[in-house]
């Protein structure tokens, strides 16, 4: 239940929901309007001042598919085994502190938000949205996939076909900045199954490969190993910050996976020396002519845009790479 502070606000406010709001703490204590409390799992977590312990008790405590929120309040959040999101209808959220909007590119808040959140079994999943799983959506969180093979967000598909659907993951900032891995993924659409996820959005994301000190030679920052139908990524960064190539920004590895849109992004390196982004779209395996479809999206000098088995396979329009001497070059095709 929302209620109104002595300063005049609103808890419980955000999102607007027809469910219940969980509260989740970073830590055992935490402060909410300068005042200590303890969270525990024992607690109901319907209230800031009642916050839960885990991640994994408000999912627990939450209903399906009735608007139920688990809201992270801000600092670092740690958990130790994967987070499986075995409930459709969930929505995971940091508190915004800044307005959405899908005019920008990019996060529309900053790079990294106030609520982080990492795994500290290194190279494991940190969110697995089981297979038949809907309507999840995760928002306003800084997610750090750790340890070399770590996994930000997995949607698992199935033999049955019944994959993670719908998933709408916006206003996140992905960090691949712990140790090096080509199997390290900010969000990862299935394995090399027969099933599939249909209709994913990912929207006005920040993924960073690498840092100053740490190589960017990690996998993809969107990978799709199961196929997928219907996958947009929109109003997106994708940017090397790391000492090294970071080989495909995007990644398409099912020949199954068809209507992929990613329009409006930004693929961004920090030098044009060795820390490139080799390549912005990966898609050898799409098969299907005009399986993947590139929109308006803008590619950093010294980084192929989109690489593929035939010209025909990718469609691309109104999208550039860079140029120090020309202003920009229109991808056409195969580049």
């Amino acid at each position: 239940m929302s209620y109104i502070t002595k300063f005049g606000s609103f808890w419980g406010m955000y999102p607007q929901t027809e469910g219940r709001i969980f509260w989740v703490a970073p830590a055992a204590s935490y402060t909410i309007e300068g005042t200590a409390f303890t969270a525990s799992d024992g607690n109901d977590g319907l209230s800031p001042e009642r916050a839960l312990l885990t991640v994994a008790q408000a999912i627990t405590n939450a209903t399906a598919n009735v608007g139920d929120v688990i809201l992270l309040l801000p600092g670092a959040h740690t958990v130790t085994a994967t987070i499986t999101v075995s409930k459709s209808g969930l929505t995971f959220t940091g508190l915004p502190h800044t307005s959405t909007a899908y005019s920008s590119r990019g996060s529309a808040g900053p790079k990294k938000h106030r609520t982080t959140i990492t795994n500290t079994d290194n190279g494991e999943i940190l969110f697995t949205v089981s297979a038949g799983v809907n309507d999840t959506e995760f928002s306003f969180l800084h997610i750090l996939p750790a340890g070399a093979g770590g996994v930000g967000i997995y949607l698992v598909n199935a033999a049955s076909a019944a994959g993670a659907n719908r998933t709408y993951i916006h206003d996140c900032t992905f960090a691949m900045v712990d140790t090096v891995g080509t199997s390290t993924y900010g969000v990862q659409l299935g394995t090399l199954a027969t099933g599939s996820t249909v209709d994913t959005l990912i929207r006005n994301c920040y993924f960073q490969s690498g840092d100053s000190t740490v190589s960017g030679a990690n996998g993809a920052g969107v990978v799709t190993i199961g196929t997928a139908f219907g996958l947009e990524i929109a109003n997106s960064t994708f940017a090397n910050m790391g000492t090294a190539a970071w080989a495909r920004a995007v990644e398409s590895i099912s020949a199954g996976t068809t209507g992929m849109l990613i329009r409006e992004c930004d693929f961004i390196n920090s030098t044009t020396a060795t820390s490139l982004i080799t390549t912005a779209v990966y898609a050898t395996a799409a098969l299907a002519d005009g399986s993947i479809h590139m929109y308006r999206c803008y590619v950093a000098a010294g980084t192929d845009g989109v690489t593929a088995q035939a010209i025909v396979d990718v469609v691309l329009a109104e999208s550039y790479i860079a140029s120090s001497l020309v202003g920009g070059q229109i991808l056409f095709g195969n580049v």
